[in-house]
């Protein structure tokens, strides 16, 4: 196909009424060739007069086809004709057309512009630029990118759609390529060979029209003294690749990277596991940067005080320079210090910056490179369903400039194992003192299920935050490893579509308690259904009453819709490729699996190259996959054998003994897997263990349910919110049934004097007074209930304020009460609703200075309605007790009562973050004074100027 725009047939270039004239364009082309040596700047314009169709279509993900494509006089946007095209396209992202021109410079300068006009909305134009110098790390053929300008928002339309600002679109591009591949690309020399656009607007069928194309500044190559080919117009191609690169793209590792928290592990050990990288507090010495290269690990560090002197093989593991961790608005300032002498390193040291932000994690992705969301701890307030939603509403953010980083914790809070350890004390003190005989429960699945959850929302990297050393030292420490190594084996194998595929619309699924998510890539797709239930605990099935209830006897049916012919759906869950039988519908297509597991993978297409990875890929995993599966399976049966004992004792009711039942089944179904894995029949032994798993969950499941049947909350006791601990609830509760609460008195928890409370130390303190309007005063008695406090957070302007840590604007603090060491303390409180905000993120968090907000009761509801409050917390030191309560997002809720006591459980003698408290941070509040109510708002008062 012709692409020489300037000649009269084909493809000829024609002035039209108001734009540059014939003679005129071509005495610039007459004064370039006069200037061969100095910087002619073209004024090339394309007017689409005659000759043969100029656009090519070079790329989709949608199965995209020109089922028409002409030079067309239908209502051209000037001059007698236009570019029409029609195009055929199925579910995708992407349909890509080029415009091929001479090699360019990169020049701000450099602006093309074109018109177009379709019926749909989502047309968007950019350019191609080429580095020269770099291959590409995945495929071996050169190095691309695409730089994006504006988008067609004028359905039906003539709008022109233009690149702006070319030199900072590459930048920001450079920063992207180097934090994705590593910082040793010469990418230098870059330049634009075609505009184009991507055309993309739905399923289905669509005309547009393209005219009067300008590539108004264009620089070529000659004209600053680089040589291109003179044939440069019939060499020209999207694709310059080595022989299969699609191939050479399946044998590579494509995967989210995955760093690690470090605590001294062996650094051969942890790469054998599939990390990726280490982060630790300051920068390495020359001998452990070495120690880190030679194990094929990298790392991420605070940058040094002063500029160092590294071998430069050595400085190459350093991944990048952390400024901060839990980060919030008062530290901006400090990280763009960060940045900035970050960006005066040398070339050797030049590394992105990566910061873990707690809120405003758009501006922070202005700031760093790459910007660490923090999953919300499992403990905290809210359900996995609504905690995986706030992820993906912060990942939009900083997607928007990096890669998604999300941080998830190995295991529990420091505020949380505090608690465990004073259980621990009481119920088992001749075997928890010393050296922590008992250890650190884990919650190896829920570890699993978050990093699933951050994969699915969009991240392409994760930092596990640990708080002791990874070791293989008791049942508890090998589970955690076992579902580390399988999880990272799963990202492997999900790793190409997570990298480089698009997201398509999600699946449908039959049952309510699985979400789906799907990729598309390379003519296949990938699909992941996992289990996320309500419920706070994401891979343990929905609590059942009857524990022999088989959850797997319901089959679960997926749909989805795809373009042209699907060939195959596979089911990758079990270490096998199951094939499953299609049935079509008017949706698409749908399968079924008879008996699902809370975590599914389906690989949907026929694609040779990806047959052929995941065949390679679960040769390769299924027996340690195994092994891994059967320790998991190992350690939950444990736990539900232990908490049978503590919740049932000798007791023989039928509840009791069906229970006993499913659990000698479990131990059954665990050694018919270890003999099979011995034998060499993996498949019997993987099927063996998610059967075990299975039984020994609902065991689990059960008796979380039963124990948060009388709590107020989840959060009411740290004992019900980690499988592990479980046990702890029946043998506290056993523990302080033979002993006796009294009253502990707090100076003004009765809220009958506003002068009494201020009196005895009761304060109030605020933030984001720029962002809320804020209340907090006393209300007198009235005939409906007796005297309350009232706390208020309504959002100023037009921006909504945020629920959780980002949005927590106002903190009243109670008097102290003195307690003990080995005490419980029970808060028993009374809360009415007058407005929250349906962002399940907001509420009233009540909480205590034992435990911490990450441990508090999240107060929400209707308006009128009245909640109970109530906190079981273990005192960790001697000194002071005192309640908080704060405002997070948008509501107005009124304390009504308040009242404290406490127990000196008997000992046994034998031969709750919400998201940020996980990083130990709290808001930082300004103090205020508290008011008097004496003239309130309305009860149904829901706006800002209701607030005094």
């Amino acid at each position: 196909m012709d692409r020489q725009p300037n000649k009269r047939k084909p493809g000829r270039v024609r002035a039209k009424a108001g734009s540059t004239s014939c003679s005129l364009v071509l005495l610039i082309a007459i004064s370039n060739l006069s200037l061969p040596n100095s910087v002619a700047r073209a004024q090339m314009q394309d007017s689409f007069e005659g000759g043969v169709p100029r656009w090519q279509l070079v790329e989709s993900d949608c199965a995209a086809q020109l089922s028409l494509q002409e030079i067309s006089a239908t209502f051209p946007h000037g001059g007698q004709t236009c570019e029409l095209l029609e195009v055929a396209a199925g579910n995708g992202t992407m349909a890509l057309l080029a415009y091929p021109h001479e090699p360019a410079i990169v020049l701000n300068e450099f602006e093309p512009r074109v018109w177009s006009r379709c019926a749909s909305a989502g047309l968007r134009l950019g350019v191609r630029v080429i580095f020269p110098a770099a291959t590409h790390p995945v495929t071996g053929g050169r190095l691309t990118a695409l730089l994006w300008g504006s988008t067609y928002n004028e359905p039906g339309q003539w709008q022109m759609l233009k690149v702006a600002n070319l030199e900072k679109l590459l930048q920001s591009e450079i920063i992207a390529l180097r934090q994705r591949y590593g910082p040793d690309l010469v990418l230098e020399n870059p330049f634009v060979d075609c505009v184009v656009m991507n055309v993309y607007t739905g399923p289905g069928r669509f005309r547009l029209q393209i005219d009067d194309l300008n590539l108004q500044g264009l620089i070529a190559l000659p004209a600053v003294g680089r040589p291109i080919p003179s044939s440069w117009r019939e060499t020209w191609r999207w694709r310059l690749e080595n022989l299969n690169p699609e191939g050479r793209f399946w044998s590579t590792m494509n995967r989210p990277e995955v760093w690690l928290q470090y605590q001294g592990e062996s650094l051969p050990w942890l790469q054998s596991l599939g990390i990726s990288g280490l982060v630790v507090g300051k920068v390495p010495s020359e001998e452990q940067l070495k120690s880190i290269h030679d194990a094929k690990l990298s790392v991420v560090c605070p940058p040094p005080p002063y500029t160092l002197a590294m071998d430069p093989q050595n400085a190459t593991a350093i991944r990048g320079w952390l400024i901060g961790s839990a980060l919030d608005a008062a530290q901006s300032l400090q990280a763009r210090e960060q940045v900035t002498r970050v960006a005066q390193f040398p070339a050797a040291l030049k590394r992105p910056a990566f910061g873990e932000a707690l809120e405003q994690y758009w501006m922070f992705s202005r700031i760093a490179d790459e910007v660490i969301v923090p999953m919300p701890d499992s403990m905290s307030a809210g359900t996995a369903r609504e905690q995986q939603a706030w992820l993906r509403a912060q990942l939009s953010a900083t997607l928007e400039r990096g890669h998604g980083w999300v941080a998830i914790n190995t295991g529990p809070s420091s505020q949380w194992l505090n608690q465990f350890r004073e259980a621990q004390k009481l119920i088992d003190p001749d075997t928890s003192t010393g050296d922590q005989a008992l250890g650190a429960p884990l919650d190896p699945l829920t570890m699993r299920a978050q990093i699933v959850e951050s994969a699915t929302s969009g991240s392409k990297g994760l930092m596990l935050r640990s708080f002791s050393p990874l070791n293989l030292y008791n049942q508890a420490s090998r589970a955690q490893v076992a579902s580390l190594r399988w999880t990272i084996n799963d990202l492997s194998l999900w790793g190409p579509w997570i990298v480089a595929g698009e997201s398509v619309r999600s699946p449908t699924v039959s049952r309510p308690e699985y979400t789906t998510t799907a990729w598309a890539l390379h003519n296949s797709y990938l699909v992941i259904v996992h289990n996320l239930s309500a419920e706070p605990s994401p891979l343990l099935p929905p609590p059942l009453r009857n524990p022999t209830v088989n959850l797997a006897s319901n089959p679960l049916i997926c749909g989805m819709t795809v373009a042209g012919y699907p060939g195959q759906v596979r089911r990758l869950t079990t270490g096998n490729i199951e094939q499953l039988e299609i049935t079509n519908s008017p949706a698409g297509i749908q399968w079924k699996v008879e008996q699902p597991q809370p975590l599914e993978t389906f690989l949907v297409g026929e694609n040779p190259n990806v047959v052929g990875f995941v065949t390679r890929h679960l040769n390769r995993t299924r027996t340690g996959n195994a092994e891994d599966q059967l320790d998991l399976a190992a350690y939950q049966s444990s736990l539900a054998a232990e908490l049978l004992a503590a919740r049932f004792g000798s007791a023989t009711i039928p509840e009791a003994r069906m229970q006993l039942i499913d659990q000698q089944r479990s131990r059954r179904l665990l050694e018919e897997g270890l003999q099979a894995l011995r034998s060499g029949a993996i498949p019997a032994a993987t099927n063996a263990a998610f059967q075990s798993l299975a039984t020994s969950q609902l065991i689990l499941a059960d008796g979380q349910r039963v124990a948060r049947e009388n709590l107020a909350s989840p959060q009411s006791s740290p004992f019900v919110l980690m499988p592990a601990a479980l046990k702890y609830h029946w043998k506290v509760a056993e523990a302080c049934a033979r002993s006796q609460w009294e009253p502990l008195p707090i100076e003004g928890s009765n809220l009958v004097s506003l002068k009494a409370m201020l009196q005895s130390g009761w304060t109030q303190q605020q933030r984001l007074q720029e962002q809320a309007e804020m209340r907090v005063e006393w209300i007198p008695p009235r005939e409906e209930a007796g005297p309350g406090l009232r706390l208020a957070a309504y959002q100023k302007g037009n921006d909504a304020l945020r629920g959780g840590y980002e949005g927590a604007s106002l903190r009243i603090r109670s008097a102290a009460a003195q307690v003990h060491s080995g005490q419980m303390v029970r808060i028993i409180a009374r809360a009415r609703i007058r407005s929250v905000s349906p962002d399940p993120a907001s509420g009233l968090l009540v909480y205590d200075n034992q435990a911490g907000p990450g441990l508090g009761q999240l107060v929400r509801g209707q308006p009128g309605e009245v909640k109970e409050i109530e906190l079981y917390r273990f005192v960790v030191e001697d000194g002071e007790l005192r309640i908080l309560a704060e405002c997070r997002g948008q509501c107005d809720i009124v304390l009504e009562s308040l009242a404290t006591s406490v127990i000196q459980p008997a000992t046994n003698r034998r031969g709750f973050a919400t998201s940020p408290a996980a990083s130990g941070n709290e808001p930082v509040f300004q103090p205020v004074m508290i008011q008097s109510g004496n003239d309130v708002a309305p009860a149904d008062a829901t706006t800002p100027r209701e607030i005094r």
